[in-house]
């Protein structure tokens, strides 16, 4: 469904990944001249960070039922454990399984990291 938020999900050291509440922006195809705001918010060792495109919710079946944010949040919650190379695997696999033989109509794209620690200047990691 056009306009569905595409909020970023934080896993806090072991917690379970939640939505962050992000204003909207545009940003795909930035023209010059125009004004664009940003966020920020911090992480900690033991964070994870998820972000994808809107294919992921929108995805929909052959009875056109998207994907959705509650089964994307559930698939990412029951992966938990899983570090950033695992678990977008795991989310692909899910989608397809939901999406089927229906035909992809926008991008996939997903991107996941997990700050594993701070690097001290100087000292090599």
């Amino acid at each position: 469904m056009p306009g569905m938020s595409n909020q970023p999900f934080l896993a806090s050291s072991g917690n379970k990944y939640e939505a962050q509440k992000v204003k909207p922006g545009f940003v795909l195809a930035g023209m010059e001249g125009m004004t664009y705001n940003a966020g920020t918010f911090m992480m900690s060792p033991g964070d994870k960070f998820f972000q994808y495109t809107d294919g992921v919710p929108e995805a929909a079946n052959n009875k056109n039922a998207l994907y959705g944010m509650d089964r994307l949040e559930a698939v990412l919650n029951s992966n938990l454990d899983k570090k950033p190379n695992d678990l977008l695997p795991a989310v692909k696999g899910d989608l397809d399984a939901f999406v089927g033989d229906a035909p992809q109509f926008d991008d996939i794209t997903m991107l996941c990291l997990e700050f594993r620690e701070y690097m001290v200047p100087g000292n090599p990691a």
